[in-house]
Order: C-alpha cells, then sequence, then structure tokens
C-alpha cells in the first residue's frame, strides 16, 4: 500500500514538473513574441514573473532578448543582474548592476542590493564602500548602518566600527549591538562610551563574560576601579587572555598612580593568581607592600624580584629599608652596603646606612657614612635640607662628646644654616665656643637660646658665668 502510494505521488510531481515546463515554454514563447512586436513592456513582465516564480534562467533569456532587440536601459540591466545573482553569477550580476548604476547613481535601492550581494559573498571592502554610499544617501538607513558597523567590527577596524554602532544605536537599540559597540569603543579606547555601552548590554539581557570583562577594564580606565574588581572577579581566571592580563597589569599600575595602593595590589595579586611567570609584577607587589606595611610580603617580593635581577639596586636598597622598619639592623647594613657597592651616588641608601649604624651605637662609623652623605650632596643642598640638618646635628653632637670643640662648631653651624632657631645646636654652640674660651661668642649663642627659650638653664648658667669672669 505504501508503495503504491509513494509510486502516485512521484507520478504527480512528475505531472507537475512537465506541467510547469510547459507553461515557461508557454511564456517564453509568448515573450518572444512581444519581442517581435516591440512589446517589450510586456516582454518585461514575463521576465518579472519568471524571476517571482525562480525561474532565472527563463527570465534571463527573455531580458538578453529584449536587450538584443531594445537595447538596455537601467531596468533591463538590473533585472539581469538579479537573474545572474538568483543564479550566483556574482561577477555578471554585478557587471549589470554598475551598468544600472551608472544610468542612475541616486538610486539607494539598487546600491543597498548591490551592498548585500558583496556582503553575502564576504567581499567585506567593496561592501562596506558600497553601504557608505547608502548612508551617504540616506543616513538613517538603519540596515546599512548596521551593516557597515559590523564589517569594520568583524575587520577589528574597531575606531570606524564604534562611529557607526553609535549612529545605527540611535535609530534601533539591538541587543546584540550594544556589546558589539562596548566592545570595538573599548578597543577604540573610548573608555566612558564602552563603559555605557556595556551597561546598556547587561541591561537588555547580555550579562554574559563578555560584557563582564568590558566592564572590568573599562570600569579601570575611567577610575571606577571597585567595579572593576567586581566584574573581574566574576570571570574564571582561566578565560583571562595574555591581553587581559595586560589590561590587569595597567588597571593596577594606574589605580596606583590615583594613591589608590589597596587597589593596586588587588590588581597585581589577581594577575599574579593568573600567571605567576609576570615577574615584573613582582617589583610592584614588593614596593606596594611596603608602602602599606607589609614588611614581611615586601621582602618576600623584593626576593622574588632579585632571583631574577640579582644585581637591581632599587630592590636591594627597599628590602634594607623594609628590614629598618623591623628594626632588623644587622640586615639593614646588609642590604644597604649591597646596595652602596652598586650605586654611591644615592642620598637616601648613605642616610639610612648611618641610621643603622646610630642604631647599635656604632658611632664612628655612623659619622663616617654621614660625611659621605655630604659629600654626594653637593649642589642639591636644598633638597636634601633635612638629612643634611640631621648628618651635621649629629656630626657636630659626635664632635662635641670628643670634646673636639672647634669641629662641632663647625658642623653644628651648618646645621643651623637649615634650622636656625633650634635650641639644642644653639646651645652646644654656645658651650662649645666657651669651652674654647672664646667669650664673645659663647656669649652671643647663650643669648640665642635665652630668646628662644627663656627658661633655658644651661644658658642663663653660662651667661652668670660669663659675667662674673
Amino acid at each position: 500500500m505504501k508503495v503504491q502510494m509513494k509510486k502516485s505521488f512521484m507520478i504527480l510531481i512528475l505531472f507537475a514538473n512537465l506541467l510547469g515546463t510547459s507553461m515557461a515554454q508557454d511564456k517564453f514563447q509568448e515573450a518572444e513574441k512581444a519581442v517581435k512586436n516591440k512589446d517589450f513592456t510586456t516582454a518585461l513582465n514575463i521576465a518579472k514573473d519568471f524571476l517571482a516564480m525562480d525561474s532565472a534562467n527563463a527570465a534571463l533569456r527573455v531580458l538578453i532578448l529584449v536587450e538584443t532587440k531594445n537595447g538596455g536601459n537601467k531596468q533591463i540591466y538590473e533585472m539581469i543582474g538579479d537573474s545572474y545573482a538568483k543564479q550566483k553569477v556574482v561577477e555578471l550580476a554585478l557587471l549589470n548592476y554598475d551598468k544600472a548604476e551608472a544610468i542612475d547613481s541616486l538610486d539607494i535601492e539598487l546600491k543597498y542590493k548591490i551592498a548585500e550581494l558583496l556582503y553575502k559573498e564576504k567581499r567585506y571592502t567593496d561592501a562596506v564602500n558600497k553601504y557608505l554610499a547608502v548612508v551617504a544617501l540616506d543616513s538613517t538607513n538603519k540596515k546599512a548602518l548596521y551593516n557597515t558597523a559590523n564589517i569594520f567590527y568583524l575587520a577589528k577596524m574597531y575606531p570606524d566600527a564604534a562611529i557607526f554602532f553609535d549612529k545605527y544605536l540611535r535609530y534601533e537599540q539591538l541587543n546584540s549591538s550594544y556589546y558589539k559597540a562596548a566592545k570595538s569603543n573599548l578597543e577604540a579606547r573610548n573608555y566612558q562610551k564602552a563603559y555605557d555601552y556595556a551597561h546598556l548590554a547587561a541591561q537588555k539581557g547580555k550579562n554574559d563574560k563578555d560584557v563582564t570583562k568590558v566592564l572590568a577594564v573599562s570600569a579601570a580606565w575611567i577610575g571606577q576601579y571597585d567595579e572593576s574588581l567586581e566584574n573581574y572577579a566574576k570571570i574564571d581566571d582561566s578565560l583571562l587572555t595574555k591581553s587581559d592580563i595586560r589590561d590587569l597589569i595597567v588597571a593596577g599600575r594606574n589605580s596606583r598612580a590615583a594613591k589608590k595602593d589597596s587597589i593596586a595590589l588587588l590588581y597585581f595579586n589577581k594577575v599574579l593568581s593568573i600567571d605567576s611567570t609576570y615577574k615584573d609584577v613582582y617589583w610592584d607587589v614588593a614596593t606596594l607592600n611596603y608602602t602599606l606595611g607589609n614588611y614581611d610580603t615586601a621582602i618576600n617580593f623584593f626576593d622574588k624580584f632579585l632571583a631574577e635581577k640579582p644585581n637591581f639596586e632599587p630592590a636591594i636598597r627597599f628590602k634594607a629599608f623594609a628590614y629598618l622598619q623591623k628594626k632588623d639592623y644587622d640586615k639593614t647594613r646588609e642590604f644597604l652596603l649591597e646596595a652602596v657597592a652598586l650605586n654611591d651616588t644615592i642620598v637616601d641608601s648613605y642616610f639610612w646606612l648611618a641610621q643603622s649604624y646610630k642604631a647599635v651605637d656604632s658611632l664612628g662609623r655612623s659619622a663616617e657614612v654621614m660625611e659621605k652623605m655630604i659629600s654626594i650632596c653637593e649642589g642639591k643642598e636644598a633638597q636634601y635640607k633635612e638629612k643634611l640638618l640631621d648628618a651635621y646635628g649629629f656630626l657636630g653632637q659626635t664632635a662635641f662628646d670628643k670634646k673636639n670643640y672647634p669641629a662641632a662648631i663647625t658642623y653644628l653651624k651648618k646645621a643651623l644654616t637649615y634650622s636656625s632657631k633650634n635650641v639644642n645646636y644653639n646651645l652646644l654652640v654656645a658651650l662649645a665656643y666657651h669651652n674654647t674660651g672664646d667669650t664673645n661668642n659663647a656669649i652671643v649663642y647663650y643669648k640665642i637660646v635665652r630668646s628662644l627659650d627663656p627658661n633655658n638653664e644651661a644658658a642663663k648658667k653660662g651667661l652668670r658665668l660669663l659675667s662674673a669672669d
């Protein structure tokens, strides 16, 4: 029974095909007769019917017949183009569309038809130029705007894509376009627009990892660091590429420049949680932990950094400073001496090396280091006045304690050029002059002390003794 039904069905199809062929032949003969009688309108209508029935080959036969007898016009060339397009003979379709367009260069529908054919054939450069021609004639043509934007997007020409997605989205709010607009603006470094479009994409339901990533990156660039980190936390580390890691590093350094050290550290820690081979980030993590007072962690990362760059003097120096903050003066000296051996022009290295010696009462060694520090400050006194004040004051006090009064006077008067109202230094100068028998200068400095501190007993006593003399 089933076999019988199948045979009957096949017979019906065959009959229909034969009938269709017969009707098409009749129609073609009718078209031939119309052309012979110069009734070209009837012939063209028959060609249109063939095209409507997807009988492109039959339509083409009629159209060529008309063109041969009557010549070409815009309508004929366009219909010939349509016939070739339906048969996927693209070059001949385009050739005839070009002929039609040459006759009427302002026909938007024709330009759009050419652009669509080029787009389907993935001939994107030619297609986009034709879409741009459509937009030039009709700036509100949504499909042309979208396809122009999309071609630029596919070609990774993001600045151009961003411009046309902006134009398109003024007229139609297509959900998928918000993400593409966000991505294009991000790549074009229009970070605020990228951020705004990504939010719109999320609101329209496209709240996936791609949108989240654009939000994470763009939020960082516009200083919305908390929101940026919140979005990064939603993305599995395994989904982040090398490019994404570079974005994280940039976000860390930007937030650090904005003096948001704790946030910067979160970015850098995320980088290392994804890929610990980013050795330069060790420096960022080490110095941030140092700034934040996490000295043990800072030392750990300085060590990791130095394993890759063992002679990087700043890392050795800051590692020493971290030990200084921990009051581990032996380690401080060890690493500052190493730093000075690599670079003997850094004032801070000498200053804190001297302090570390001072902390363990190695005053002679501290004095030697202070002398060296003073020598390298020559010509930069204004920049290092606080350190020079400390150095000259320390050297003056040390010389005074050793009863080397002339040296004490020299150092202390130098210290007073940086802090003329320092009561202690003025008093020590007065006492040093007193002990050397220079009564006049001693009286001058005792009086300065009295003017700064009227109740200073040492100054009162010194003046009484000198008056008695």
